[in-house]
């Protein structure tokens, strides 16, 4: 098949997607109850964001929340915890895949799956938003939104990874980004279209510490600041913001996400 085939072909099909783009990407239950990590404990973020994400998704993945036990909010995100986050880890050798420090993005897409492999819905899976090589800040912000936008066309809100980072000096004394703290929040919301070279899109979101609804705005304003991921400018969400020390320079990047695609 020649190149010149394959690009009308790649322009056919990316025409098609854009008419069939919705003016918003939106949670299919919009007016459930979130979950709140608060009521179990500050660090059961990653659980309480995945019964969100099938809570609020559409009647398919509802199904996976008559697998959770229990009679009221805390009682399913404890039974959660105790049944499928106390596992051993896929990751971190001698560890349980949810303990006092939380729980990795690859832990919770497994935790997840134990979950809902018993109403045989298809699998989470997750995908790092770090730039590959040579990508642009626009390429980089028009590749997290398909992506975020795939999983809400699959019925699934998408879990995102938030991370906070200052730029601080190491033991060697030269400044390198370091993560200083870790979160995660479940999408309810986002364009049907973006332009990346807007810099920018909104976005609402399901915050579990605390069980809020709130909203916010991802970026990439240059490659350097995009270094580590697109920027998440959430002014109701600290995410570690009282650990960042006088005068040092901080982001919240966006740095995985856990959906279907």
């Amino acid at each position: 098949m020649s190149s010149l085939l394959l690009r009308v072909i790649s322009l056919i099909a990316a025409l098609a997607s854009a008419q069939a783009a919705p003016a918003t990407w939106e949670a299919a239950n919009p007016t459930a109850t979130p979950f709140d990590q608060l009521s179990i404990s500050g660090n059961a973020c990653g659980p309480a964001a995945f019964l969100n994400a099938i809570r609020f998704g559409d009647q398919k993945w509802q199904r996976g929340m008559e697998m959770i036990v229990g009679n009221s909010d805390e009682t399913k995100l404890s039974y959660t915890i105790r049944a499928y986050a106390l596992r051993p880890s896929t990751r971190l050798a001698g560890r349980t895949r949810w303990s006092r420090a939380g729980i990795n993005v690859e832990d919770l897409v497994a935790m997840g799956n134990d979950v809902l492999r018993g109403r045989l819905l298809p699998e989470l899976k997750s995908e790092i938003l770090l730039p590959k090589s040579r990508e642009s800040a626009v390429e980089l912000l028009e590749r997290c939104h398909a992506v975020l936008a795939k999983s809400f066309r699959n019925g699934l809100p998408p879990i995102v990874s938030l991370r906070r980072q200052v730029l601080r000096k190491g033991q060697d004394g030269k400044p390198g980004w370091l993560t200083i703290e870790s979160h995660f929040v479940t999408l309810i919301r986002v364009p049907g279209k973006v332009d990346g070279t807007a810099g920018s899109f909104p976005f609402d979101y399901l915050d579990p510490w605390g069980g809020k609804r709130c909203s916010g705005t991802l970026r990439v304003a240059s490659v350097d600041a995009a270094a580590y991921g697109p920027i998440a400018d959430l002014p109701s969400t600290p995410v570690g913001k009282k650990l960042v020390l006088e005068g040092e320079r901080s982001n919240v990047t966006l740095s995985a996400v856990v959906g279907r695609w």
